[in-house]
């Protein structure tokens, strides 16, 4: 099986590609779909895990547009632990606490080199460089798009992608030429 599924589909009699996404960005596996006018075929080739362990599969999963009764994609949204927000916290605190006593110039007080330097203003920067990061630490949230489609009474797929333009469209291409009754 190669990585080009139109050179892996028979299509049947009276059938047709509507549109053919080549190149998804899902997260750590490589997706392709392909929308017949019959059928949603999806091909995935990457991680999973068979009885405990982790193997690279190649997938293909053959949908009948007649027999999906749910497809949704949605954007995810999830926040990093409590201990990384502890440090971006920590951080942030270190930072602005050098930030100001730089200011009141009693940095020098505890770092005499500082004052001997010509270029004291680095700490200024060094301190807003210790706030960014750790700013960013405490409110970071992983952002995801995930598709799920039943079929009948199971999944039959789930994946997640990076959310950017390409993927958001051909997922929203793909829903709108599926009619479910």
């Amino acid at each position: 099986m190669r990585n080009n599924i139109v050179r892996n589909v028979v299509l049947q009699k009276g059938e047709t590609v509507q549109k053919d996404f080549k190149n998804l960005k899902a997260i750590g596996t490589y997706c392709a779909m392909m929308l017949t006018t019959k059928r949603l075929i999806v091909y995935t080739f990457g991680p999973d895990i068979e009885r405990g362990k982790r193997i690279r599969r190649r997938k293909m999963d053959e949908i009948e547009l007649r027999s999906i009764h749910r497809f949704e994609y949605y954007l995810d949204y999830h926040r990093v632990n409590a201990f990384i927000r502890i440090i971006g916290l920590i951080f942030f605190v270190a930072g602005a606490g050098i930030g100001y006593l730089n200011y009141t110039q009693a940095l020098t007080a505890y770092l005499p080199i500082v004052g001997t330097l010509p270029y004291w203003y680095y700490a200024f920067g060094a301190a807003a460089f210790l706030v960014v990061i750790g700013l960013a630490m405490m409110f970071k949230n992983k952002k995801y798009l995930v598709l799920k489609v039943k079929s009948g009474l199971d999944d039959k797929l789930s994946l997640r992608f990076s959310p950017e333009k390409q993927n958001e469209e051909a997922l929203r291409f793909i829903a709108g030429k599926i009619h479910i009754d």
